[in-house]
C-alpha cells in the first residue's frame, strides 16, 4: 500500500493531512468550506520535532478523531486531533513531563487562490489567544498552557513537492509555491500526566466556550460514535456487506454532509463545494438512514438556488448540466414515496412543471438531444448520451405520479415516456448498448439505465454480461472498454475506473438477479478501493492498473451503498402515500434485517430463507410481499 492521507470533517470544516503526520500538499491544513485557515501545526517536544521519522503508529477512529503516536528518545507522545464544526482541538500527552514548542502555519485563502506576492496579515493577541486576520477573515489560535512569543515570519514553501515525491499525481498537487506565515511560537512546560491543548478555530471563542470545548471534546466524539452505532443498528446481520465496511460507509456519508447549512460536498480536499448532481445521487441513502428531513432541506435548497437561471452543478457556479434537473425530479419523487410529504410537492409544484418543461424542450425524435459537456462526463463532448436519456425517461415517469397528485393532466407526458422507452432500443448494438446514439462506444454509462430500472430485463442482462466481460477489472468498472477505439489508459472519462459505476453495477446486478456479480463489485469496493489512498474513503477514480487518482475522498464513490442495499439487494419499494412497503421475493441465500422509521412508526423487516417477516401486517403478492402499516 502506498502513502496515505486522511480527512477529518464535520459540517463543512475539515482537516486534510498525510497519515505519517506530514502536511505535504497545498491542500493539507484546516478548512471551513472553500476557505483555508491553517496550513499546518508542528510540535517540538523536549527539543525534538514530532514527524514521520519518529512516528510509531496512526489510528483513524472516524471522521472526527485521529491519533498519532510518536516514540522520541526520552519520551512517548500521543497527539489526538478532534474535528468540530468550526475548530480543531489538538491534545498532546506524554509518558512523562515535557517541554513543548508549537509552531502554527497560517494561510488564509480561497480554494482557487495560489501564491500572492506581498501578502500580509494583521496579528493580535489576547491572553492565550492569537488572532490572525486577512481580507476580513480570521484564524484563531487558542492554547491552555504556556505563553505566546511573537516572532512573525513571512516566506514561501512548496508543500506539494512532498506529495509528488510520495508518488501522488500532479493532478493532486503540482508542487507550486504557496505563501507561508508563522506568527510566532507557543511554549509551555507540561507536568507528568498533564496535557497541552491547542484549538485552531475559524470563529472567536470566549473563555467559557474554550473551557467547554476542551472539556467536552471526548464526549463530542463519543456522541458521534453512538449516533453512528444507532444508525448501524438499523441494519441487523446481512450478507450484503460486512458491518465494518458499512460503518465506514456511514461515517463517510456523514463526513461529506453539513447538517447546519444543509449541504453535501462532492469530496475532499478540492471538491469541497456543494454540487447538486453529486448530492442528488447520494440523497436517497439518507432516506435509508432514516433522515428524510435532511433530504427535504437539501431538495428545497437546490430548488431555491435554481429557480431563475436553471440548476447549476455547483452552488454559485455557471455550469448547468442536463442530468442534474432529471436527478432532482427522481430524488424528489423518491423522497415523496418515503414520506408522503404533500407539502413539498405543493410548494415546489411550479418548479416541478418547469423542470419537466426543460426536459421536454430537448426532445427530438423521442430522445433527449443533449449537446456538449452537459452530463457527468463533462470532460467529453457528447450528444444523445445514453445516461441522459435514461435519467430523463425515469424523471418523466416519476414526474407523472407527482403531477397526478397535483391534479395535472399527464396524458401527453405518458405518451412521451412510452415513446422514449420504445426508442431507447436504438442504443442497442451487438452485445452492448452504446454510449451515444450515433456512435459505437462501449462505455460504463450503459450501467445507468439498469441501475434506474428503466430497461427490459433481457436487455439489462445483455448489458450486465457485457460490462462484466469487457469493462469490469479487478479494481472496478472502466469508463470505456479496453478494446474500444476511444479507450485511453490515461483518460479521465474515457479510460479510468470509476467506483461510482462499480457501485451502480453492484446495484443493477443484485436487482436483476446476478448476485455473484453484485458480490464481486462490493468486494472490489471494499478490498481494492477503500483506503487505497485515503483512510476509510474511496478515490474519485483509479487508473486501469489500480493506481488511485483524482480526489482522494469522493462522496459518490461510497455514498450509494445504503440505497443499493435497500432498493437493489433487498428489493424494497417504499409507498408511504398508500402506507405500504413492497418487497420482491428474496432469494434463499439473502439474509438481512432492517429497521425503518416511517410515518411515525418503527417498522422491522427480516429476510431469511426466501421469506420476509415484519412487525406489521404482511401479505404475499404476485411477485413478493406487501407490508401494510
Amino acid at each position: 500500500m502506498g502513502p496515505q492521507v486522511h480527512v477529518l470533517s464535520k459540517n463543512g470544516a475539515f482537516l486534510f493531512r498525510f497519515n505519517d503526520s506530514e502536511f505535504g500538499s497545498k491542500w493539507c491544513g484546516f478548512w471551513k468550506k472553500e476557505t483555508k485557515y491553517f496550513d499546518y501545526f508542528a510540535f517540538k517536544i523536549n527539543g525534538e520535532y514530532l514527524n514521520s521519522g519518529n512516528l510509531k503508529s496512526f489510528d483513524f477512529y472516524n471522521s472526527q478523531l485521529t491519533r498519532h503516536t510518536f516514540s522520541l528518545k526520552d519520551v512517548n507522545v500521543t497527539e489526538d486531533v478532534v474535528c468540530l464544526d468550526d475548530a480543531l482541538i489538538i491534545t498532546i500527552k506524554a509518558s512523562s513531563n515535557f517541554k513543548i514548542e508549537t509552531e502554527i502555519g497560517v494561510n488564509i485563502r480561497d480554494r482557487s487562490e495560489n501564491y500572492i506576492k506581498g501578502k500580509r496579515y494583521l496579528l493580535e493577541q489576547e491572553n492565550k489567544k492569537v488572532i490572525v486576520s486577512s481580507n476580513q477573515k480570521k484564524s484563531y489560535i487558542i492554547f491552555d498552557a504556556g505563553n505566546f512569543f511573537k516572532n512573525e515570519y513571512y516566506g514561501i514553501h512548496s508543500p506539494g513537492q512532498y506529495s509528488i515525491q510520495k508518488g501522488f499525481s500532479k493532478y493532486f498537487d503540482d508542487g507550486a509555491i504557496e505563501n507561508k506565515y508563522v506568527p510566532g511560537t507557543i511554549a509551555a512546560d507540561i507536568p507528568a500526566a498533564g496535557e497541552f491543548n491547542l484549538i485552531l478555530s475559524t470563529r472567536d471563542l470566549d473563555q467559557e466556550g474554550i473551557y467547554k470545548i476542551i472539556k467536552n471534546r471526548i464526549s463530542s466524539v463519543k456522541q458521534y460514535s453512538e449516533m453512528l452505532n444507532t444508525v448501524l443498528n438499523y441494519y441487523g446481520d446481512t450478507n450484503f456487506v460486512d458491518k465494518g465496511f458499512l460503518k465506514d460507509t456511514l461515517d463517510a456519508i456523514y463526513s461529506y454532509s453539513n447538517f447546519i447549512d444543509k449541504e453535501i460536498y462532492a469530496g475532499f480536499p478540492y471538491f469541497n463545494e456543494f454540487w447538486a448532481r453529486d448530492a442528488l445521487l447520494i440523497l436517497p441513502s439518507f432516506l435509508s438512514l432514516n433522515n428524510p428531513a435532511f433530504v427535504r432541506d437539501i431538495l428545497k435548497k437546490i430548488a431555491l438556488f435554481s429557480r431563475d437561471l436553471g440548476m447549476p452543478n455547483v452552488l454559485g457556479g455557471n455550469l448547468r448540466p442536463l442530468d442534474a434537473p432529471a436527478l432532482f425530479l427522481i430524488t424528489l419523487h423518491e423522497y415523496f414515496m418515503w414520506t408522503n410529504d404533500k407539502e413539498i410537492l405543493l410548494g415546489l409544484s411550479d418548479f416541478i412543471r418547469k423542470l419537466v418543461h426543460t426536459g421536454l424542450s430537448y426532445l427530438e425524435n423521442n430522445l433527449i438531444h443533449d449537446r456538449g459537456n452537459v452530463s457527468w462526463m463533462d470532460s467529453l463532448d457528447r450528444e444523445y448520451s445514453i445516461e441522459i436519456n435514461a435519467l430523463w425517461q425515469k424523471a418523466f415517469k416519476d414526474s407523472i405520479e407527482m403531477l397526478d397528485f397535483l391534479g395535472d393532466d399527464t396524458s401527453e407526458l405518458v405518451s412521451y415516456v412510452n415513446a422514449m422507452h420504445k426508442k431507447f432500443i436504438s442504443y442497442k448494438r451487438d452485445g452492448y448498448f452504446s454510449d451515444q446514439l450515433n456512435k459505437d462506444i462501449n462505455s460504463g454509462n450503459q450501467i445507468i439505465p439498469t441501475f434506474l430500472k428503466i430497461i427490459e430485463s433481457e436487455d439489462a442482462k445483455i448489458i450486465l454480461k457485457n460490462v462484466e466481460e469487457k469493462l469490469l477489472s479487478e479494481f472496478g468498472v472502466l469508463s470505456v472498454a479496453k478494446d474500444d477505439l476511444s479507450y485511453n489508459f490515461n483518460g479521465y472519462q474515457n479510460g479510468a475506473i470509476w467506483p461510482l459505476l462499480t457501485s451502480m453495477l453492484a446495484g443493477a446486478a443484485y436487482y436483476y438477479g446476478d448476485d455473484d456479480l453484485g458480490k464481486k463489485c462490493i468486494k472490489i469496493l471494499k478490498e481494492k478501493n477503500l483506503s487505497a489512498q485515503c483512510s476509510s474513503r474511496i478515490n474519485e477514480i483509479y487508473q486501469p492498473d489500480g493506481v488511485p487518482e483524482g480526489c482522494p475522498s469522493q462522496a459518490w464513490s461510497i455514498g450509494l451503498i445504503p440505497q443499493i442495499l435497500d432498493k437493489c439487494f433487498l428489493g424494497i419499494e417504499m409507498d408511504v402515500p398508500h402506507k405500504k412497503i413492497r418487497v420482491k421475493v428474496p432469494k434463499k441465500e439473502v439474509k438481512a434485517e432492517r429497521i425503518f422509521l416511517l410515518d411515525g412508526q418503527e417498522i422491522k423487516l427480516n429476510f431469511l430463507d426466501g421469506v420476509v417477516s415484519s412487525n406489521k401486517a404482511l401479505n404475499k403478492s404476485k411477485d413478493g410481499f406487501v407490508i401494510s402499516f
